[in-house]
């Protein structure tokens, strides 16, 4: 006799005898013991776990000879002696009908199946069409089963397997019965591998069968068809062969987990020198980076299922050494980490698909996951934020529609700018234009930050603790952006006081320059100074305010416009101090270079020379609401005011608008 390959040699005879199917084997047997059979089935899932096969015990015992009951028969199972049962057993039985859907696709063999169901069984009691990769059926074919199926003479039963059942119309699914098939566990290959091993007198080490047992992934064929390679290339041991999980590995073109063990330990350690040499050494090897990216993706999932739900988990379906290596590499990472990581090779393994320098791309990968230790998290970044309150002017806390809040007590991240000068360096004359600091390297890096964020097991223990001395607690950005600019804040007052003492001609000074108070900003307008003003005579603040929040609320600069309009003016020492509601870190923003030259060219058309002085603080509400300005005809914010549902909110609310942004596009 011909050798038979070990898939066919031991293919299930009865229900009890199929793997992993349980729920398929338990409602079938119940069905023909109660008599309740379908007319069609549908049989769906993955490659090589028994969807054929079922179906042929199925017709087995619909057409099997030997009553249910008999001491041949007790069960519904069938006997497996009769002449039906060997018949379908051998593949060679008349009214059962084995039909490949991949090549009989058409209109045209389905048209002669529908003709020939109508014809009685030859010999058995019901004619029984086995059709395989059914959803290879073309529509047009399916539409020409359709009546058929749904009402078929009562001697023919349907029986349909695919791996693909969404490709079925829906009218053809609803009128089957729908078994879906499960993956084989892994425990249930390897105890089937165990069976086989000892029936074909093997000599297989537990590492080689739980290697064989994991590369079927999940499909007892495919794992039988690798144990008969390995077989046949294994070793004799006094005339039997002898399988190792070296010559197994070496079969399958795979390495072992604790290359990936040694990776996962590196990428930890942040060390980009020790990964690029252990994947160099794997390709020199003769090892493909597809099938090394392929492998390493499938052990960063096992570490991502050991790190959630634990060593012993039924989500790894590996053997109890690969689950505490993956248990080993989960505890060096966070979920997130892991999940990352995943994502990155995932996306990396996909693209080997279609380059042709997969090397490169594989080396990429594997040094972007060690690049990705060294940042933080946005969602950590986001989280040293403060939420953002509503302004004053929404209803019930939101923004009025067509309209935009302004947030003036969040902070936002200072630009760095340049070191102030010594004070013991002469000061340098005044320029009409405010000098623009250049860019220098932030103050906050996520990489030193992320070294006091990676948790060690030294830095836990209490001798660890009290041996190390007290390390710096890490600043956010914020805070590290507000030391910088009180540091700045408080060189520029000393650069000030040096140019005091130095008699300095009263020349008025134009543009964002030194504060004559710790936190100030001065500005100051390049005009003529009026002989009234110099005098110390008393200025109309009103005028100058509406006339300054007018010209910047034309030029977009809506956020100064607001700071302005509500702050506390007034006159003192021969100059105009504005007390905004702003913290100093942010007065350096809001009021920039362009605000400047708004702010010095309104000051010049009134003929002010009075120097405008910007103080952080708390303004006065009751001062502002003192002080409310009427908005211009045609302008926004009169558009706005004009608007019935905003009068109405006002009436109900008793609501005050205090800006309103155009959100219009602007031509």
């Amino acid at each position: 006799m011909a050798y038979q390959v070990l898939a066919r040699k031991y293919r299930p005879q009865r229900f009890s005898d199929v793997a992993g199917q349980e729920h398929v084997t338990r409602t079938l047997l119940n069905a023909l013991a109660q008599g309740r059979i379908a007319h069609g089935y549908i049989f769906s899932g993955h490659r090589g776990i028994g969807k054929t096969t079922i179906a042929r015990i199925l017709a087995m015992a619909l057409n099997c000879r030997t009553a249910i009951g008999t001491e041949q028969r007790p069960t519904p199972e069938p006997c497996g002696v009769c002449e039906s049962c060997t018949e379908i057993r051998a593949g060679n039985a008349v009214d059962v009908i084995e039909i490949d859907a991949a090549t009989n696709r058409g209109i045209d063999e389905i048209r002669e199946l529908r003709d020939a169901a109508r014809y009685s069984p030859a010999r058995d009691r019901y004619k029984i069409y086995i059709l395989d990769e059914a959803h290879q059926i073309t529509d047009a074919a399916f539409n020409a089963l359709l009546k058929t199926l749904e009402e078929p003479p009562d001697h023919v039963i349907f029986m349909m397997a695919t791996t693909q059942p969404e490709d079925f119309p829906q009218t053809i699914r609803s009128r089957c019965q729908h078994f879906s098939f499960h993956a084989v566990r892994f425990e249930e290959i390897l105890t089937q591998l165990r069976t086989i091993a000892v029936e074909e007198d093997v000599i297989a080490e537990d590492a080689a069968l739980a290697l064989l047992a994991e590369a079927g992934d999940g499909s007892m064929r495919d794992a039988l068809s690798i144990m008969d390679q390995a077989i046949a290339s294994a070793p004799l041991d006094n005339g039997k062969a002898r399988l190792d999980a070296e010559q197994i590995r070496e079969l399958m073109g795979s390495v072992p987990n604790t290359v990936f063990e040694r990776l996962m330990e590196a990428i930890s350690e942040n060390q980009s020198a020790p990964v690029i040499e252990e994947i160099n050494r794997l390709i020199n090897a003769g090892n493909s980076p597809s099938q090394l990216a392929r492998q390493f993706v499938r052990y960063l999932r096992n570490a991502l299922m050991a790190r959630i739900a634990g060593e012993n988990s039924e989500l790894l379906q590996i053997s109890p050494d690969e689950r505490a290596r993956a248990a080993r590499s989960a505890m060096l990472f966070s979920e997130e980490d892991l999940t990352r990581f995943l994502q990155v090779m995932l996306r990396t393994f996909d693209e080997l698909n279609y380059r042709q320098e997969q090397r490169f791309h594989l080396e990429l990968g594997l040094l972007k996951l060690v690049h990705l230790q060294r940042l933080l998290p946005v969602e950590e970044l986001l989280s040293q934020l403060p939420a953002p309150t509503a302004g004053k002017g929404s209803l019930g806390g939101g923004p009025l529609p067509g309209t935009l809040p302004r947030l003036q007590a969040a902070p936002a991240p200072a630009r760095p700018a340049a070191p102030a000068q010594s004070p013991a360096r002469p000061a340098a004359p005044a320029r009409t234009e405010a000098p623009i600091a250049e860019p220098t390297r932030p103050a906050f890096s996520p990489f030193e930050a992320d070294r006091d964020r990676k948790i060690t097991s030294e830095a836990t223990t209490p001798a660890a603790a009290s041996a190390a001395p007290p390390a710096p607690q890490a600043l956010t950005p914020i805070e590290t952006a507000a030391r910088a600019a009180e540091t700045r804040a408080t060189e520029a007052t000393r650069t000030t006081e040096t140019r005091a003492t130095e008699k300095m001609q009263p020349a008025a000074v134009v543009g964002v320059a030194e504060p004559i108070a710790e936190g100030a900003l001065a500005l100051a307008a390049e005009a003529d100074t009026a002989p009234e003003a110099a005098a110390g005579g008393s200025l109309d603040l009103d005028r100058i305010r509406e006339a300054i929040c007018a010209a910047l609320e034309r030029e977009g600069h809506n956020t100064a416009t607001a700071l302005l309009d509500a702050g506390d003016w007034k006159q003192s020492n021969g100059a105009i101090e504005v007390t905004l509601a702003i913290k100093k870190t942010m007065l350096a923003l809001t009021m920039n270079a362009e605000a400047d030259k708004i702010c010095r060219n309104t000051l010049k058309q009134l003929g002010v020379g009075e120097k405008l002085v910007f103080l952080p603080g708390e303004a006065s509400s009751a001062a502002a609401a003192a002080r409310p300005r009427a908005a211009a005809s045609g302008s926004v914010q009169a558009a706005a005011m004009e608007n019935p549902l905003v009068r109405q909110a006002q009436e109900l609310f008793r609501a005050e608008v205090r800006t309103v942004l155009d959100l219009r596009d602007r031509k």
